[in-house]
């Protein structure tokens, strides 16, 4: 185990960039914060880079937490990566109002599109559901589309290069873990690039359009299908409603004239699941 007590030290400067969403990409690298979720990635096949503790009586108690934990040891995180930081120093690093007093330093478990698509062309039973978002910018929206991707039994995530990243400290919050349970791909190509290559895998392509069929009258009946959710404010590009196989549309009987796009989400996701059965 080791100790930091200055702001100087390479480790916290380096930690401390990780705050800044484009650092924390570039370095492949994000911050875990907050007990639960540090046991949960423990508790995975996940080793994190560094175990992260305030030293003093909060990360003790974590510490303490975290080796009860009878989901699994402490014993595969090496001595040499856990770090009992300076409190003044595990402040400023921290994000929570009140930090607990744990965060772990991992690479996130992010695949290329090509690795994603090997995946699913190995599922046996042929079904698959994944949800694409375009241009999404709240990292908040991000991670609990992807939390609730995770809940509904999705196979995975796809994020274009203007959503907000994995790798922003919000978006792994809003996630609640769950960017470590889904397979989450970061494309590196435009939408309808990587809806062609969906379509030869023979994918329906869904678009959730303010015009468009009532998803209330009938759910798109494909055994592969792409949810495909676009920006807050803008909706979806042109390109993606040119890709989309079809638009569907939410029935809204009030005065609001739009949802938020994690709450549209939330609710195109579970009608395609309603009925099914949800290990």
């Amino acid at each position: 185990m080791k100790t930091i007590d200055s702001a100087d030290n390479p480790l916290f400067r380096k930690w401390n960039r990780l705050k800044s969403p484009r650092q924390s990409k570039k370095e492949k690298r994000i911050l875990v914060e907050g007990l639960r979720h540090v046991a949960d990635l423990i508790s995975r096949p996940l080793e994190p880079e560094f175990l992260i503790l305030s030293n003093d009586s909060r990360g003790r108690e974590a510490m303490a937490k975290l080796q009860a934990d009878a989901r699994q040891p402490l014993s595969g995180v090496s001595d040499d990566r856990i770090i009992w930081l300076a409190p003044r120093l595990f402040e400023r690093l921290s994000a929570m109002k009140m930090p607990q007093g744990v965060m772990a330093v991992l690479t996130p478990p992010v695949l290329t599109l090509d690795a994603f698509i090997r995946s699913i062309i190995q599922k046996s039973e042929g079904s698959a559901r994944i949800l694409i978002l375009e241009d999404v910018q709240d990292p908040g929206n991000v991670g609990t589309l992807i939390r609730t991707a995770d809940a509904l039994g999705f196979d995975g995530v796809l994020l274009t290069d203007s959503t907000a990243t994995v790798y922003n400290p919000k978006t792994a919050a809003a996630s609640m873990g769950s960017i470590f349970h889904i397979p989450v791909v970061e494309l590196e190509e435009g939408t309808g690039s990587a809806a062609g290559k969906l379509k030869d895998l023979r994918f329906v392509i869904a678009a959730a359009a303010l015009e468009g069929e009532s998803l209330a009258l009938s759910r798109p009946p494909a055994p592969r299908l792409a949810v495909l959710l676009g920006n807050e404010g803008n909706g979806l590009s042109e390109e993606a409603l040119a890709c989309a196989d079809l638009t569907v549309t939410i029935p809204m009987r009030g005065g609001a004239e739009s949802l938020n796009v994690a709450s549209a989400g939330a609710i195109f996701m579970w009608e395609i699941v309603r009925g099914t059965p949800l290990n």
